[in-house]
């Protein structure tokens, strides 16, 4: 499924665990969303984690995560 022509969801189910790009929370295996933007593949802790990196995705991967979204959206497993 694409969002933008950059970004392009992938299946998570074989995914290792990591960190949030935005948030920085946790992900456990196999969870969260997965997504490729400019070759890199990136794992996102649910849709609302998504949806902010899609809005503004320099921001993100330029290092501004670890508690960048506040919990204003959700991170309730995808």
């Amino acid at each position: 499924m694409a969002i933008a022509p950059e970004l392009i969801v992938l299946d998570s189910s074989d995914q290792p665990a990591a960190s949030c790009v935005v948030c920085g929370n946790d992900i456990p295996a196999g969870q969260g969303v997965t997504a490729r933007y400019q070759a890199r593949t990136l794992r996102f802790k649910g849709p609302g984690c998504l949806a902010r990196f899609e809005a503004d995705p320099e921001l993100d991967l330029s290092g501004h995560q670890g508690g960048g979204c506040k919990g204003e959206h959700d991170h309730s497993p995808a």
